[in-house]
């Protein structure tokens, strides 16, 4: 409740709000307001004053955009994803571990869980970020997970590549990503960066 109200407040002296919301908004994107970007500011200047000048770490500011080859190098492309699934009526995506860690969690707390039955759920939740793609899907049908919300019939998990695509430059031949982690640019500059600190580590 206190968030739920701290929330309305912010949002009513538009330290931020909702994208795009006269034309109805997409969830996960929001604009900053006046004070909301004062307060950005104040959070970064805190920060830069502690690492960057107190700690003397370097400090570097690198591109949005990632080449599709420099993430396919490091394992993003491949292994950067999560498993989906979706309700078969309404199209509404559910991340599949999530859903049936809580369909586990609810159905072990539920009256008439055997021991037995508890048992081997506990065993499944103790190990579900281990398990893959067909792993889950076959969890998800014997314990008969249904969508949250409407309790709809699930689809069948698929994978989810978490970085958000793009195409870089006018022929569209680049295939790019925008960054899913600060610290690529970290690790693609480290020869510049040592360099600069005159061939000494760490750089702080």
């Amino acid at each position: 409740a206190v968030v739920s109200t701290q929330s309305t407040g912010m949002k009513r002296r538009f330290f931020y709000g909702a994208a795009f919301s006269v034309y109805g908004g997409v969830a996960g994107l929001y604009d900053l307001g006046p004070a909301g970007c004062a307060l950005k500011a104040n959070m970064v200047n805190f920060w830069r004053n502690h690492f960057v000048v107190e700690e003397n770490m370097l400090e570097v500011e690198c591109t949005m955009l990632t080449p599709e080859y420099v993430l396919k190098a490091s394992g993003h492309v491949d292994r950067f994803t999560d498993f989906m699934v979706k309700d078969v009526k309404t199209g509404e995506c559910y991340r599949a571990d999530h859903l049936l860690e809580g369909h586990l969690e609810k159905a072990i707390e539920a009256k008439g869980c055997t021991a037995e039955k508890k048992a081997e759920m506990e065993a499944v939740l103790r190990q579900i970020d281990n398990y893959g793609l067909e792993e889950i899907g076959g969890f998800i049908k014997k314990y008969e997970c249904k969508a949250p919300a409407t309790g709809n019939n699930l689809s069948d998990p698929a994978e989810f590549n978490l970085m958000f695509g793009t195409q870089i430059g006018p022929t569209g031949l680049l295939r790019g990503f925008m960054r899913p982690e600060t610290a690529q640019g970290i690790f693609v500059n480290f020869k510049r960066l040592l360099e600069y600190n005159q061939d000494k580590v760490p750089f702080a």
